[in-house]
């Protein structure tokens, strides 16, 4: 039975008044008495009889109302909290690691997501998954997607890499002798050969370790002071150098990869029961923005 419908006579049968029942209700006479003979057709039973010029409820109304009244309000009360939880505004739990949040998250939340309350946290490939599939992220952002089986890796966009240092910091070094940082954090179970946060592909091509770090930001710096390279995705170098001076900044190491160029894929990361949100398509916009 409609809902809506039920509201309405259980109105009507406390008034018994078709106009006051309209006036409380907030709608019409003629829209009240439709409702009520769409009820009447729905149910079988008139419940509703004329009298003079008013309305009397029937016997059979009157069983109907005491019947349905306690299920009646006890749906309209949840009905109410679900529009109250809809309508309250939540943070915003995004779950990605250094690469999307180093420069990236200040390009996002400044120019896509300035009006949104949100919380960022950090964490790695695997965790990704794992933190969205329990509920404590509501999206994630991801170029290393780990299969899981409660999660979708929706491709939004690629992105280039390349191997970066300061300008003319190693212009007599072979590739062989270029000094590398990498994360000091392994990705495991992801669909490549990667094993860093920076996917570099290591079951093809060697390069010289010379640093690990746990943070991007200490990657950087070694490659501002000139002290090591570092692979790393070419927008965020973009980003990153329209933040320092010109002497700090990085630039592309000329004939320096041993390997084609690398294109990494982008991803979403989100439940597979969800469906696709305003959220969605505006992270996914944001992304294809920033990143070319």
């Amino acid at each position: 039975m409609d809902l809506l419908r039920l509201k309405y006579f259980l109105v009507l049968n406390q008034t018994e008044h078709l106009r006051k029942a309209s006036e409380i209700l907030g709608i019409t006479p003629p829209a009240l008495s439709k409702a009520i003979k769409l009820l009447e057709l729905e149910i079988g039973e008139q419940l509703v009889t004329s009298e003079g010029r008013g309305l009397k409820i029937t016997d059979k109304g009157r069983e109907v109302a005491k019947l349905v009244t306690p299920s009646v309000e006890h749906l309209l009360t949840i009905n109410d909290q679900l529009k109250r939880t809809s309508a309250a505004k939540k943070a915003i739990r995004i779950g990605t690691f250094e690469v999307f949040s180093t420069y990236f998250a200040g390009a996002l939340y400044k120019n896509h997501l300035q009006d949104e309350e949100s919380i960022l946290y950090e964490l790695i490939p695997g965790e990704i998954e794992e933190t969205l599939a329990q509920g404590l992220i509501d999206i994630g952002i991801t170029y290393l997607p780990v299969p899981h089986q409660n999660i979708d890796h929706i491709k939004i966009c690629d992105i280039e890499m390349s191997v970066y240092g300061r300008a003319n910091a190693f212009k007599n070094k072979k590739f062989e002798e270029l000094p590398f940082v990498i994360p000091v954090r392994p990705v495991n179970s992801a669909p490549t050969k990667a094993r860093g946060l920076d996917g570099w592909p290591d079951d093809r091509v060697f390069r010289n370790i010379f640093y690990k770090v746990t943070l991007m930001e200490s990657a950087l710096e070694l490659c501002r002071q000139g002290l090591a390279v570092a692979y790393l995705p070419s927008f965020i170098v973009n980003l990153h150098n329209n933040c320092v001076k010109k002497e700090f900044q990085l630039t592309s190491i000329p004939n320096s990869l041993k390997l084609k160029e690398r294109k990494h894929s982008v991803y979403l990361v989100k439940k597979k029961t969800e469906t696709e949100s305003t959220l969605d398509k505006k992270l996914a916009r944001a992304l294809r923005m920033i990143t070319h």
